[in-house]
């Protein structure tokens, strides 16, 4: 809104101070009840969709004699007479709950007009949105994308704009060189711009306290530099255990997630020591062991045989 000053001066005194302030009233279309078009995919990757909008009570402002203005790529039979359905009298623009959303996702989103028809019977502009949706970060936002009409006129329609976590961007692997000794990999990683950017990086939680990582907070380089150098240290206790944890490096509009993967050295299981204090890996051969009825060995022996006890035994119990 701007206003207008009138300043009438007589005698050379100021003689009369009038402010003129003009209002323009826009009609807004009630919200309907309806389910919000949800755009989805996944954090830095990309998706197109194409949205319809239903336009009630419209009136083209376009008219037939002005040649100069350019017709829709599929004009309506239906247009009223006297008027020409043009792209150039609609505007759109998504509409955040706050300004943090806005500051993050307005260079995400991208709109353009593809088509617009009016129907002939009903009055309705039906006009299809392309909305291109580019996420840095996983978020979960409500917006609204707002139509206005240059004749006059605003319609909001609510939408629902999703990222997902993105796929991994590397697998950092640390081979350990022992139980509470430290090992470490660096990596290095610079922003997105031509200037540098704060960042913060730690790990998921989950992940084992035998991972740190230096530094973890700072500015990366600008894109075209050499970039901040990362170093991830890796220092096992013990062995037996999978060591495993998700790193996350972001700033306030990217995030960058690796794997990172700990292996301990194998286990070698110390050696008996014999009494003298020499190891031998020597084994000894099988033995062969069979029972063997000694008694009846023995009753087959002429020189055991009359000394048996079993056989006086067997003597005593006829003579009785």
């Amino acid at each position: 809104m701007y206003t207008c000053a009138c300043v009438e001066v007589e005698k050379g005194r100021v003689r009369l101070v009038r402010w003129v302030y003009p209002i323009h009233g826009i009609p807004e279309a009630p919200p309907q009840p309806s389910h919000p078009a949800v755009i989805e995919c996944e954090a830095r990757g990309r998706v197109e969709e194409r949205v319809e909008v239903l336009l009630t009570g419209c009136v083209p402002g376009s008219s037939v004699s002005n040649t100069d203005t350019p017709l829709s790529s599929a004009p309506s039979s239906g247009t009223s007479a006297g008027f020409r359905l043009a792209l150039e009298d609609f505007l759109c623009e998504v509409c955040y709950n706050s300004d943090a959303e806005r500051s993050q996702l307005e260079g995400c989103v991208t709109l353009s007009l593809l088509n617009c028809h009016r129907d002939l019977h009903s009055g309705i502009v039906s006009l299809t949105v392309n909305l291109i949706f580019t996420p840095y970060k996983p978020l979960r936002c409500s917006a609204v994308l707002a139509v206005q009409c240059l004749t006059g006129g605003l319609w909001k329609f609510p939408i629902s704009l999703i990222s997902t976590e993105p796929q991994v961007d590397d697998v950092i692997t640390i081979n350990a060189a022992g139980l509470h000794k430290t090992s470490a990999v660096g990596f290095r990683l610079t922003s997105q711009t031509r200037y540098p950017e704060p960042f913060t990086a730690g790990f998921l939680p989950g992940g084992g306290s035998e991972f740190q990582v230096c530094p973890s907070s700072g500015e990366l380089l600008p894109v075209g530099s050499a970039g901040t150098l990362l170093t991830v240290s890796f220092t096992p206790s013990m062995y037996s255990k999978r060591h495993h944890a998700t790193l996350l490096v972001q700033t306030a509009d990217m995030q960058w997630t690796y794997e990172v993967k700990g292996i301990t050295p194998a286990y070698t299981p110390p050696c008996s020591a014999s009494s003298n204090g020499n190891t031998s890996s020597r084994e000894l051969p099988p033995t062969d062991v069979r029972q063997r009825n000694f008694v009846s060995r023995n009753l087959h022996l002429p020189a055991m045989a009359n000394s048996s006890p079993i056989k006086h035994r067997a003597s005593a119990s006829q003579n009785r």
